[in-house]
């Protein structure tokens, strides 16, 4: 091995290791906004069967 072929492998681990700290960060952050999508679905689902439970309480007493 010459010292050519020793810096391209070093480099190679290089970006390597740069891209596993980036998709560490970007997993981070899509955990941190899954968990806020997830609180928000979760709101939602309620006050949609909230409204639905109260539609059939005024369809019920029109009749």
């Amino acid at each position: 091995m010459n010292i050519q072929q020793v810096l391209r492998w070093i480099v190679i681990a290089i970006v390597l290791v740069v891209a596993v700290a980036l998709l560490s960060v970007i997993l981070k952050v899509a955990g941190f906004l899954l968990t806020i999508a997830l609180q928000v679905l979760l709101v939602l689902l309620l006050v949609a069967i909230v409204l639905r439970f109260i539609s059939l309480i005024r369809e019920r007493r029109r009749f």
